[in-house]
């Protein structure tokens, strides 16, 4: 499949709670899954989408979950030391990563590579700063704080979304996974809410189907937002403590011109 990139490294960026397993089975679609190399924080090394277990019936989007999981990489039934070999064999350094690597992706920074990939394709998704915040909230509930961020949040069921949400090591994290770069330096730039025209763009084909200039609010009233506790006075507050998020995300909607 011919993909924007024209055969320059990609270097994807995923800022936690942003993509979703979706976007993983698009990646091994677009590239096919042993050339995409996935970084996992608590291992700080790569491993290959195709290089995880599973059956000849497993589709892509499983595969993906399970990289997106809290659960272990690799299954093995043998000694813990085998296992390690194992893991190892089937995993990469940054400074390591097999020549045929077409894509990486993962929660790091584009200075990650600096000195690995000659002119990669940088890409990167935001998304709404309130929406991303739900989203890591309920991941983190789901998985009883097991998860494969590179902010760690002890686990505690009392936890209100509320406070978890303005919990200081939060305050504007996507203008922090920027790294060293303005948006403007990325090559290409999306939003979760339009993934598809994103997609779309990587794969180099016709994306305008996806314009969509409609503005919309929070619906308060509904149960989802009810049930979290978030009211108007809290999304004030949400968005003076995180102010450069929202300008970066309005940005990102501006460069691409829909949603």
């Amino acid at each position: 499949m011919t993909s924007v990139t024209n055969q320059r490294v990609h270097i994807s960026v995923d800022i936690e709670g942003t993509t979703n397993s979706s976007f993983l089975a698009e990646l091994g679609n677009i590239y096919g899954t042993d050339q995409v190399l996935i970084y996992k924080v608590s291992l700080k090394r790569f491993v290959r989408l195709s290089d995880i277990p599973h059956t000849p019936a497993t589709s892509l989007l499983k595969l993906g979950k399970d990289l997106l999981s809290s659960t272990p990489l690799f299954a093995h039934n043998s000694s813990n030391q085998d296992g390690k070999k194992y893991q190892e064999n089937h995993t990469y350094t940054r400074k390591n990563l097999p020549p045929d690597t077409a894509v990486v992706h993962g929660h790091f920074t584009p200075s990650m590579f600096k000195g690995v990939f000659y002119n990669p394709f940088i890409s990167i998704i935001l998304k709404d700063p309130l929406e991303r915040m739900i989203s890591l909230y309920e991941e983190w509930k789901q998985k009883k704080g097991g998860t494969d961020w590179r902010v760690t949040i002890p686990f505690d069921n009392k936890l209100s979304f509320t406070d978890f949400a303005l919990q200081e090591r939060f305050n504007n994290f996507q203008s922090k996974c920027l790294g060293n770069r303005r948006l403007g330096d990325y090559d290409l730039v999306g939003v979760a809410e339009c993934q598809p025209g994103f997609i779309a763009q990587l794969k180099n084909k016709d994306w305008t189907g996806y314009v969509n200039s409609k503005s919309k609010g929070y619906p308060l009233d509904k149960p989802r937002f009810k049930n979290l506790g978030i009211t108007q006075e809290f999304i004030e507050n949400y968005q003076t403590v995180n102010q450069m998020d929202y300008a970066i995300y309005l940005q990102a909607k501006e460069f691409i011109g829909y949603c």
